[in-house]
């Protein structure tokens, strides 16, 4: 699974929104996060179309999370970017099932791996948390 550069600035956008107290304005945002404000103004309409955010507008205007961080999953996110809602390992074309079974089984697991961590993954737990202790929560998941 890759993500795209948009679904990755957008999860961004989440933890520093998830961090502040209140409204933040687009141009701190985009200053945030390394984008451009008219970049930063697509991915908010993506966000506030899925229901992630509310955009104010006006000289008080700006961004702000709509539902506590704890409800958003990096699933979530993941697919409210990716229109297509595509967070697959396995190819577009499927391999013809009597010369690549296992392959094809293999790829269906690891699939089913990534969208289980995606799913535990809150937005609350990348703000909260320092990597080598997110790290450890993932380790734990696994076993």
């Amino acid at each position: 699974m890759w993500l795209n550069a948009s679904t990755d600035y957008a999860i961004r956008m989440l933890i520093c929104l998830s961090r502040a107290s209140g409204v933040v304005s687009s141009s701190k945002l985009a200053k945030a996060i390394g984008v451009s404000p008219r970049y930063l103004l697509q991915i908010g309409a993506r966000l506030r179309e899925a229901g992630f955010v509310h955009v104010g507008h006006g000289s008080a205007g700006g961004y702000q999370l709509s539902r506590p961080p704890a409800k958003i999953s990096l699933m979530d996110v993941i697919m409210a970017m990716n229109r297509k809602g595509n967070v697959a390992v396995l190819p577009d074309k499927r391999l013809p099932k009597e010369d690549f079974h296992t392959l094809e089984c293999t790829y269906r697991r690891l699939e089913k791996g990534i969208h289980r961590q995606l799913e535990s993954i809150t937005i609350s737990d990348l703000s909260q948390t320092e990597c080598g202790e997110l790290n450890r929560q993932i380790g734990k998941a696994n076993t």
